[in-house]
């Protein structure tokens, strides 16, 4: 069995290069972290390693995320 992530590391790791990142970023961490499964904090870290520009796209709805790993995490942050 994985432990949780932490949360403060989620948190920090939310801290982009754009500010708009941040705030969509930082927003859904806040609001769904209790909610999230262990697999799930994993996507979403997993995420985190992603371009920004890739990143803000997929976010943004201006491309569709074609990484089947991601795009679960992808479509709860664009719910």
């Amino acid at each position: 069995m994985t432990e949780r992530l932490k949360k403060g590391y989620l948190q920090w790791r939310c801290r982009r290069g754009t500010k708009e990142l941040d705030v969509v970023l930082t927003t859904f961490l806040e609001a769904s972290y209790e909610t999230l499964s262990d697999s799930e904090l994993l996507e979403f870290d997993a995420l985190l390693n992603t371009q920004d520009t890739e990143l803000w796209y997929w976010i943004s709805g201006q491309q569709v995320c074609k990484e089947p790993v991601l795009q679960t995490i992808v479509s709860k942050i664009n719910a």
